[in-house]
């Protein structure tokens, strides 16, 4: 193992994270002790620069207001029109601010009865100079008495002021306003005066004003709609400075745009924070360099003695003081000396058990070969239906007895870690109609109704581990088959898209005994079932359901049991697997072979076994001949010609192993003769040397009639190498 100093990037990221915390927590309280007074500094200086901008635009607005009403005194004064015509120049001419436009409006005859409209109006351009306008008082223009800022003033008292809505000036493209006042003469409505304000100096200098403070301001005029607004950004927790102009109910809102209240505080605290961090930091370093040498240094010494020595060693380490690191290494060293001498114990056991289970499996399935062959050959013989039970009672016993080995063995490679999970691809409907074939027969037999029900296309292809899918099914069909004494069993498949996988979905149900709550997880457990009596009643090692759980995990999926007593039970299973492209050729094995004509050899040791598998071999029309052991299959090999090989593993003189490597390494085309390795050793572990040696294919003992013809339709092509003229017959 390598040592990374973990402890001592921990304790630095704990001194981090001290310092990280002692800082917020002066941060948090410093900000809530002084935000209180910054909060109302900032509104203080808020409200005073919001006056002096207002006094700055009433300034401009009132001198405007101001050139209004004289305007409207001069429209009520007795002079001729030449007369008022010559100081309105004279007025505009020397008036500076912001009115561009503006005159006399008088009222439609009053001034002549047989003009109606004689109005004094004026312009000042860019160049400052003074433009009489007589546009309005002509017959084919509009009637100014008809617009709207003179009908606002006209008939209203004396003195009043009416603004007009912000608009664009056609001929400058200035934004504008227009204030409209009425004017009397002897009590009598007369005309209105007005003026037109440019705002973009008013406007241009709110900017100004607002950019040299770091202001945000929206200006409105008495219709609420807005004159200028200038980066005024309203958000949570910032404060408004509010103002009314009231001669001309205009409203300004202002705030400050480069910090909230907020960011002020922050900012205050972070200056704090700056200065006290040199000392912080200070401090973390001493903790550390003390932390370090009284604590860490002695662990991470120990850490590497440990890594240093054998397998087993004891830490050899001088450490003077009396404290809980050297009560650790005393510890250590007594549980070390402890484990090693179990773990001896451990090995020894292991290696009794594994040789047990390997011996166990080949001394059953020897004899169980014999037996089982036996009876397979004798059902194909004339017998009659008396006979023909027996036979089958025999069969199912002597099957049942190998499946009880297998769960055994299963559970074993289990434990080890030793489970294989070969991938292959396969049609599911394959594993269906097996399923039907056995359950539908042992449901009949036993008054049950058997049902299968899938919402997956008959034509599916999967690759994935065939045997563990078809021993999951079995295993729970099984455990309903054998606690359901009436009424029926189902078993549901579909598919479903999960976290972007394919899951195959399983649901067997049954109307069996049913499991109480209590029991439901034990029964996952190796060797237990739901309770005591099951075991005399029904039988069984109680591995099925535990092998079914560790499959599933093994293969990234899941079993949910939901039952009741007197009711049933209902398992649910969920399985990763993946989509195959269908191979139409493994769908072949539906028509049998004819192999008149070709020659066997038969490699065994054990004579019944010899004789079982050369009645086998004889009956599907082989001509057989038998070795004991690899050397006499070597040199019938060398005077004799063979289509299949059927090599026994343990045999005296030579196993199988060396044979089947001797007649690979053939200089011949002996040496590309078909070859299926048979042995009693369910393992890998001794699977695996005979295939490097180059076996087609491994066939375990008690053989299966069944396997054996898939493995030859599945081999043909290398099985008819030899005899071309015995080439594949099919019957029809």
């Amino acid at each position: 193992m390598e040592i990374k100093s973990s402890l001592k990037h921990k304790s630095i990221y704990a001194l981090i994270a001290y310092l990280c915390f002692f800082l917020i927590t002066v941060g948090t309280v410093s900000y809530h002790v002084i935000k209180s007074p910054i909060y109302i500094e900032i509104q203080q200086n808020l409200e005073l620069r919001t006056k002096l901008l207002a006094i700055q635009i009433e300034k401009s607005l009132d001198h405007s207001i101001f050139l209004l009403k004289s305007i409207a005194s001069l429209g009520k004064a007795s002079q001729t029109q030449k007369e008022q015509d010559k100081v309105l120049l004279t007025i505009f001419g020397e008036f500076d601010g912001m009115v561009v436009s503006g005159g006399l409006w008088p009222k439609p005859y009053s001034i002549d009865k047989h003009k109606p409209y004689m109005s004094l109006f004026y312009y000042k351009n860019s160049n400052r100079k003074v433009n009489d306008i007589s546009l309005w008082n002509q017959s084919s223009r509009d009637q100014y008495d008809q617009e709207a800022w003179y009908k606002v003033a006209e008939n209203k008292p004396s003195g009043n002021i009416f603004w007009s809505k912000i608009y664009i000036d056609t001929h400058t493209n200035v934004q504008m306003i227009t204030a409209s006042m009425p004017y009397y003469i002897e009590n009598q409505f007369s005309g209105v005066a007005t003026i037109d304000i440019s705002l973009s100096n008013l406007v241009a200098f709110t900017h100004n004003h607002a950019e040299n403070y770091n202001l945000g301001v929206i200006l409105k005029d008495n219709f609420n709609e807005v004159i200028t607004k200038y980066n005024f950004k309203k958000i949570d927790d910032i404060y408004i400075s509010k103002y009314q102009f009231d001669e001309f109910n205009w409203s300004m809102n202002i705030i400050n745009s480069k910090h909230t209240v907020n960011e002020e505080v922050y900012e205050l605290v972070s200056k704090v924070e700056f200065g006290i961090i040199p000392i912080l930091l200070l401090c973390v370093m001493l903790g550390y360099y003390l932390l370090n040498h009284y604590l860490i240094k002695p662990i991470i010494l120990i850490a590497k003695k440990v890594d240093a020595s054998k397998e087993g060693g004891i830490i050899d380490l001088t450490y003077d003081s009396k404290d809980e690191i050297r009560y650790l290494i005393e510890s250590f060293n007594q549980k070390t000396i402890f484990l090693e001498a179990e773990k001896i114990k451990a090995q020894a056991s292991t290696k009794v058990k594994s040789k047990f289970l390997a011996t166990l499996s080949h001394e059953i399935r020897t004899p169980m070969n014999g037996i089982l062959g036996t009876v397979q050959i004798l059902l194909k013989s004339n017998l009659n239906t008396e006979q023909k039970n027996y036979l089958n009672t025999l069969c199912d016993s002597g099957e049942h007895m190998i499946a009880l080995l297998n769960e055994i063995l299963d559970f074993s490679k289990i434990e080890q870690e030793h489970l294989e999970s070969d991938k292959t691809l396969f049609p599911l409907e394959s594993i269906i109609n097996s399923i039907n074939n056995v359950y539908e027969a042992l449901c009949t037999k036993k008054g049950l109704k058997f049902q299968i029900y899938s919402e997956i296309p008959h034509d599916r292809w999967y690759f994935s581990n065939k045997a563990r899918l078809r021993q999951i099914l079995f295993n729970l069909l099984s455990n309903a088959v054998k606690f359901t004494l009436n009424g029926s069993i189902k078993v549901y498949l579909k598919e479903r898209i999960e976290n972007g996988r394919l899951h195959l979905k399983i649901d067997v149900q049954d109307t069996g005994i049913g499991i109480s709550k209590e029991a439901q997880e034990r029964v996952f457990r190796p060797f237990e079932q739901a309770e005591s009596s099951i075991t005399h009643r029904f039988g069984g090692t109680g591995l099925g359901l535990a092998i079914v759980r560790k499959i599933l995990e093994l293969n990234g999926g899941n079993i949910i049991l939901s039952s009741k007593i007197g009711v049933g039970s209902n398992f649910k299973v969920s399985l990763k697997i993946e989509k195959g492209t269908p191979d139409f050729k493994k769908v072949s094995l539906q028509k049998q072979l004819h192999y008149n004509g070709l020659k066997a050899l038969i490699v065994e040791d054990n004579l019944i076994n010899s004789i079982v598998m050369k009645t086998f071999m004889k009956n599907k029309g082989f001509h057989c001949e038998c070795a004991d052991n690899g050397q006499d299959a070597l040199g019938m090999l060398h005077k004799n010609h063979y289509d299949f090989i059927l090599m026994d593993n343990h045999m005296p003189f030579m196993d199988g192993v060396n044979t089947i490597n001797s007649i690979r390494t053939m200089k011949n085309t002996k040496s590309k003769v078909l070859i299926f390795g048979c042995t009693a050793d369910a393992f890998k572990e001794t699977f695996t040397p005979m295939l490097k040696a180059g076996a087609d294919f491994i066939i375990v003992k008690p053989i299966d009639a069944n396997k054996l013809e898939e493995a030859l339709h599945h081999y043909s092509e290398k099985l008819y190498q030899y005899s071309p003229k015995h080439k594949i017959r099919i019957d029809s």
